[in-house]
């Protein structure tokens, strides 16, 4: 399923465990990292390197909406990556263990079990790459519910739906998330992927995560 946009929208600072591979059915979406811009049309798709922060720029209108699929793939469909050392890697890791169980009450004596270390030294691990467990588990359970939304089939679901899917309490705590994160407006979002043509897609699926050493 796409994104769909009748409005000009902006995802602002959007990252994912995995590298994205960004492919445009209708109009052309910007895309921002930390190094360029890239304009992304129909038979010209870009992948954005796994945990890299991007922005993406749909400016749709009702009589030309813009519409994109994000699909996860592996590091190795980024040339960019080849070669060199994973970025964050223990972030990258949690944001990876998020994806794979949102709903699981994560906290610092969970990881810590999963790492196998004190809890301490996941905090300092964390810290040590910019991040902080809590902050980063908000984010990427956004995240998760709007690579969830992308890859649903011909129904768009709830509000409701994607947020108890991506570890959430309710639609409300989904549309904060989305709006404080990435500054999309849940609502019209919604309203443009429901107006806009479906086609049916697999369900979401995520490569193997580097682990960290």
């Amino acid at each position: 399923m796409p994104l769909v946009s009748r409005h000009h929208v902006r995802f602002a600072r959007l990252r994912f465990p995995f590298a994205v591979h960004v492919q445009a059915l209708h109009g052309t979406a910007s895309l921002r990292d930390a190094n360029a811009r890239r304009e992304v049309r129909p038979g010209d798709p870009f992948v954005v390197h796994a945990f890299a922060h991007f922005d993406c720029d749909l400016p749709g209108t009702w009589q030309q909406p813009c519409a994109i699929v994000l699909t996860a793939v592996p590091d190795s469909d980024c040339p960019r990556l080849a070669g060199k050392p994973a970025e964050r890697p223990w972030s990258r890791q949690f944001a990876g263990l998020v994806f794979s169980r949102p709903d699981t009450d994560w906290n610092a004596e969970r990881l810590a079990a999963q790492w196998q270390v004190p809890a301490r030294l996941v905090r300092a691990r964390l810290f040590a790459e910019g991040e902080a467990l809590h902050p980063l588990l908000r984010e990427q359970r956004a995240a998760h519910a709007l690579h969830a939304l992308a890859s649903a089939g011909a129904l768009v679901p709830a509000l409701d739906q994607l947020a108890a899917h991506a570890g959430l309490r309710s639609a409300s705590a989904l549309a904060r998330g989305w709006h404080d994160w990435f500054g999309i407006d849940a609502a019209r979002l919604l309203e443009d992927c429901r107006a806009g043509g479906r086609t049916l897609a697999p369900p979401p699926t995520w490569p193997a995560l580097v682990q960290a050493a």
